[in-house]
């Protein structure tokens, strides 16, 4: 019986070490977000198989970010809690939120409660962009995500791209500025 009982520790040690081994290579980082007044999309619904207009949700705010995988690797783990009812997409290359479903790799929206998403697996080399959103226009808020892996990688948050009406505004705004500049400019000197 103490032999068995001195076995188990002596693997359960050996168990222990080569985990310490292999996350001592471990990649691991750690970011925060929020999505309240962020930009805006028709999020899809997670699984392709549902793509159809039933399961869109217009106005959904989201924040993107570039992961620039240095180093093939299995698994790389992505995992999201958010205090709102979140889903979390990763697509290779660029993601265009006026088109969705292109570029589209994966997507979790309920891993083990309404505020948590992850998914995980091989990835090669390259840029993907991964989306935090919530679950509808309704659903946004603070998130804090972890990726790890094998490789290396880089995350850099990515900046939205202007709405056309913040365009319009900043448009209006130099117009007015070039006007009153044209007009200081034509009254006489005094």
């Amino acid at each position: 019986m103490q032999a068995s009982s001195h076995l188990r520790r002596a693997l359960l040690a050996a168990a222990l070490l080569a985990g310490m081994a292999n996350s001592a290579n471990a990649h691991i980082t750690t970011f925060t977000g929020n999505t309240t007044s962020g930009p805006t999309w028709t999020r899809i619904e997670e699984d392709p198989g549902s793509w159809n207009p039933d399961f869109e949700y217009p106005g959904t705010t989201y924040r993107a970010f570039d992961v620039n995988i240095l180093e093939a690797g299995n698994p790389f783990n992505f995992s999201t809690t958010c205090s709102f009812d979140c889903s979390m997409y990763i697509y290779t290359g660029t993601f265009d939120p006026l088109a969705p479903t292109e570029n589209f790799f994966y997507a979790n929206g309920n891993y083990v409660g309404w505020s948590t998403a992850a998914f995980g697996g091989p990835l090669d080399p390259g840029h993907y962009t991964l989306v935090i959103t919530g679950e509808d226009a309704t659903q946004s808020g603070f998130f804090s995500t972890t990726i790890s892996g094998p490789g290396a990688f880089t995350v850099t948050a990515i900046a939205a791209v202007p709405e056309p009406s913040t365009w319009l505004m900043l448009g209006a705004g130099l117009l007015g500025v070039g006007a009153a500049a044209r007009r200081r400019k034509s009254l006489p000197a005094q």
